[in-house]
């Protein structure tokens, strides 16, 4: 015998010698080799004893050749009858192939020649292949009825138009032994299917109806699977068969939390697969929010609360326990990881995965959970499912329940392997409680108003003295306010509390906003700051979730609302950027531009149209901006670093866009043959030190022939690139219910606003040599091409290092320079004392060093388009200026203070924003131990740079 199974726990077999006895000599030999194993599996379960008596030949057969290949052979078997057999010929071979293959999965699962993730696995093949099998028949019965379009050779199945798909643990490829099947069937109306499409549903709906028969009905042989339809959109009132747009119209507009999860595991397992998988893709936005979604975990929780109501689940036990429902039992595993997989899927695709093992894996991989999280889990899981198939083997009976006395126990005990109870029941308690600790610190029973702090009560008139206490002990000065400001938000005076879902929420988050409110240094002036936010804040319910699951965006947001105010802003109108700040990936997310650019990408692909293209850039431009940004202001991220990643995400986000408006207007004005075009970017997007405020500097550049495009509405080559170019900016500024992503500024193509939109390259080169101002030339100093068709780039790269190296009047360009410089000073005055761009001594002047150097001795500093802070570092290694090091320092310290104004505050230059909070964290984050140590530096700074600009112009004026 080629199948080598392990001997279970010894126990008398009078029934299986019997039954060796009835069998003929060649078989009861073959199985009586195996008697270790057989003899007490089948002394056990009265239903495999019947299924060995019926087909022991078959089965001596299969364990000689392989329980692998002996399935395989059913699965075709099965196929072969669905695509040539009469009805009664197809039934028998269902019924048949379910108890070869229940006898089959049951001897292989506990003699340990396949694992219980094995058998799970060749059950839920069964079902697919069963019901496929049954879809062959019904299809060539509706072509012999005269109800198809299509030939008698493409009658099949995979053609009907009908997509089954398979929900919960069949879809996940995880079918208990004993388990129902949960199928749903939605039907495409567009495909050419049936004689008549008007019958569509009335067709389909028997179909569907004559397939759960086949599955269920009990005759000779048993039946094939228990066939569940009640997960289908609203069952009570409809047809068993519908259609997609009806199904997808239910889920965007009715559909609930717990649909969701349950399509999780949906995948199309039989009919019309391809249909089906077109489906799952429309679907995938409602299954898979764009944004975090910690509501969910409240309704998941109420789901689990609602089945320990309806089940009386009660505590860890072994007697009597509930392995699938009870505590510490398989449904807990299922949650712990659907729940997370249901918050953070719409973001990351590997966590979209539908067997419970791999997506407790893909947690683990995203850094979700830690690896031996996964590790235990997935061993607990398989070990409980190990248990629920053998209770459920043992008289085919669809039962999770533990048997109710010691000698029942025994049983599943030495079917596990286990000789000794006791150490069994050990074995089992450990596992549940394992389960029982992951489930509890993932769902927290939500922060009690009798807290370990003491009494927190808000209801009535009069305050609660103990209340009081409670609030001067946490930090409080005026007890009695705090009181006051939480009455208010329970009476539901502000939009984000009007709810009564959002007051449940806020009750739940209260004792843990106080304690964090508390600790905020002025606990009185930070609960003003929240409440002047809950007041502005449009709805509550998601945020206030996010907050009561996480304690570090509690502290993180009471200390935006102090010192970045920015931030909080951010939050009130887009709740939404804060979802990747618990993201594990959130430290890489901001420090790699591979991981943001991937991470963007993902994001955008899951758009099904040009609008929601749109609106998805600026959901994901919004919350890496504010991740950026927190990112700086945490500390975690530089500002050289932050100028790099914010310019990372627009030039993202700008490509990405480029690309789909040139096929969006390409649907209606063709294309012109033969062009190229390109973006050159100019200001702090070429240097990559763009912040969170900066516009994007940028126009379009083309190379083509005069001609029309070859569309239906033909534009003159210009005029295409000039509407192109309109295109674009919409798509990047155009407001939208998302918001804008950027503002853009093409002022800096050739004769700015008055000049064309979109400029030719035989039109930039000739601007530029005959045209441009000293001004022009200054700023195509660091110009850099973001994105360009054919060989366009390198060509306006040329152009660009022409015009750079070009020889010039030195001392007329170094006056243009000064009196640019002068004309500035006297029309753009600073605004406040850290208007560090602007004021004498600032970033400008800093710039204009660099970039009339550029100009004027480009040779020597070799180092062409480059950024500010490398060329200033340049010319003190020359010589050309030789405080060009600290120059490049002091650049840096201009450079974070404006990175984090930017960040943090909505009006920088406005004196009231420069709260002391704010000053301490601009001194921090400047490696300064006080924000006068920095202000002084700062003064002393600007002198530097005055005396070092004036020495450079006068020197550069001799070359």
């Amino acid at each position: 015998m080629s199948t080598i199974l392990a001997p279970l726990p010894a126990t008398d077999t009078p029934l299986f010698q019997a039954l060796l006895t009835e069998l003929p000599d060649n078989v009861a030999s073959a199985l009586g080799a195996a008697a270790p194993a057989l003899g007490p599996l089948l002394e056990a379960a009265p239903y495999l004893f019947d299924l060995a008596r019926t087909h022991g030949e078959w089965l001596a057969q299969a364990l000689d050749a392989g329980p692998d290949r002996a399935f395989d052979a059913l699965l075709s078997e099965m196929g072969r009858a669905g695509r040539e057999d009469e009805e009664a010929a197809v039934a028998h071979a269902l019924r048949r192939a379910k108890g070869r293959t229940a006898l089959l999965a049951a001897v292989a699962e506990t003699g340990g020649a396949w694992s219980t993730a094995r058998a799970t696995e060749a059950l839920s093949d069964l079902a697919d292949a069963a019901l496929d099998a049954a879809l062959d028949l019904l299809m060539r019965q509706a072509f012999d009825k005269g109800h198809l379009a299509i030939s008698a050779e493409e009658a099949r199945a995979a053609n009907s138009g009908l997509a089954i798909f398979a929900l919960g643990k069949h879809g996940g490829r995880e079918l208990n032994y004993s388990s129902d099947i949960d199928i749903v069937a939605f039907f495409d109306p567009q495909k050419p299917v049936l004689a008549d499409p008007l019958e569509a549903t009335k067709i389909y709906s028997r179909m569907v109806q004559k397939l759960v028969g086949l599955m269920e009905d009990r005759q000779a042989g048993g039946y094939v699977f228990r066939t569940d339809l009640r997960l289908r959109p609203d069952p009570g009132s409809t047809p068993v068969a519908i259609s997609f747009d009806a199904a997808l119209a239910y889920y965007e507009v009715r559909g609930q939390n717990w649909e969701r999860a349950a399509w999780i595991k949906a995948r199309p397992c039989a009919g019309d697969k391809s249909v089906g998988e077109a489906f799952l893709k429309e679907l995938a936005p409602y299954v898979w929010r764009k944004h975090l979604d910690f509501a969910t975990i409240a309704d998941i929780q109420a789901m689990k609360r609602q089945i320990n109501v309806s089940k009386k689940v009660g505590d860890i036990r072994v007697e009597g326990h509930n392995v699938k429902l009870g505590r510490g039992g398989i449904r807990e595993i299922e949650f712990f990881a659907q729940t997370q997989q249901l918050i953070a899927g719409g973001r990351d695709k590997a966590l979209r995965v539908r067997p419970t093992a791999k997506a407790l894996a893909a947690l683990a991989e995203a850094d979700w959970i830690s690896p031996q999280t996964a590790e235990e889990l997935t061993e607990t899981y398989w070990y409980l499912r190990a248990v629920e198939n053998r209770l459920q083997m043992l008289r085919d009976e669809q039962t999770h329940a533990m048997p109710d006395n010691p000698e029942a126990v025994a049983v599943i005990g030495r079917l596990m392997g286990e000789a000794d109870l006791a150490a069994f029941e050990k074995s089992y308690r450990a596992a549940l409680e394992r389960v029982a600790r992951y489930y509890a610190e993932l769902f927290t029973q939500g922060e009690t108003l009798g807290s370990g702090e003491g009494n927190l009560v808000f209801t009535g008139s009069d305050d609660d003295p103990e209340t009081l206490e409670t609030l001067t002990s946490m930090g409080f000065a005026d007890a009695s306010k705090v009181i006051q400001t939480v009455r208010k938000w329970h009476y539901g005076s502000y939009a984000a509390t009007r709810t009564s879902a959002a007051r449940a929420h806020l009750t739940e988050l209260l004792p843990a906003l106080l304690l964090t409110l508390g600790r905020a240094g002025n606990a009185d002036e930070a609960l003003a700051h929240f409440d002047d936010f809950l007041s502005r804040l449009p709805a509550g319910v998601q945020l206030f979730a996010l907050l009561r699951n996480h304690a570090q965006l509690r502290t993180l947001l009471v200390q935006f609302m102090a010192s970045a105010p920015r931030m909080a802003e951010a939050v009130i109108h887009r709740a939404h950027v804060m979802d990747g700040l618990i993201d594990p990936a959130f430290a890489n997310d901001v420090t790699h531009r591979d991981v943001l650019v991937a991470k963007v990408d993902a994001f955008l692909a899951d758009a099904r149209s040009y609008e929601e293209l749109i609106d998805r850039a600026r959901i994901i431009g919004q919350e890496q901006k504010f991740m950026v940004a927190a990112g700086l202001l945490s500390g975690t991220v530089s500002a050289q670093g932050a100028g790099e990643q914010f310019t990372a995400l627009a030039e993202t986000l700008l490509n990405r866009l480029f690309a789909k408006v040139q096929d969006e207007f390409a649907l209606r004005h063709g294309r012109i043959a033969g062009a190229e075009v390109a973006l050159l970017a100019f200001g702090k997007m070429a240097s990559r030190e763009m912040t969170f405020t900066s516009d994007l500097d940028f126009f379009l550049l083309y190379d083509a022939p005069e001609t029309e495009s070859d569309g239906e509405r033909q534009l003159s080559t210009s005029h295409y690139f000039a509407r192109l170019t309109q295109r674009l900016v919409a798509a990047v500024s155009a407001p939208t219910a998302e918001g804008v992503l950027y503002e853009a500024d093409m002022r800096l193509r050739p004769s700015g606003n008055s000049g064309p939109l979109a400029t030719s390259l035989a039109g930039f080169r000739a601007y530029h040599k005959d045209n441009a101002w000293t001004w022009e030339h200054l700023a195509l100093s660091r110009a850099r091409v973001i994105a360009s068709t054919g060989a366009l780039g390198d060509k306006v790269n040329a152009e660009i290092a022409e015009v750079m190296s070009r020889p010039r009047d030195v001392a007329k360009t170094i006056d243009d320079v000064v009196s640019m410089r002068a004309l500035m000073a006297r029309e753009r005055k600073p605004r406040h004392a850290f208007d560090l761009k602007l004021v004498s001594g600032g970033l400008v002047d800093l710039e204009f060093v660099a970039q009339s150097a550029q100009l004027v001795a480009g040779s020597e500093v070799n180092l062409p388009q480059e950024t500010t802070a490398r060329v200033l570092a340049r010319l003190g290694e020359t010589g050309l200026v030789p405080q060009g090091q600290r120059l490049a320092e002091i650049h840096g310290v201009y450079s974070t203070a404006l990175q984090v104004m930017s960040s943090a505050l909505v009006s920088p230059f406005k004196e009231e924003a420069w709260t002391a909070t704010f000053k301490e964290l601009l001194a921090h984050l400047s490696n300064y131990p006080d924000f006068g140590r920095l202000e002084l530096d700062i003064a002393q700074m600007r002198g530097e740079v005055e005396a070092a600009a004036s020495e450079w112009y006068g020197k550069a004026r001799a070359f």
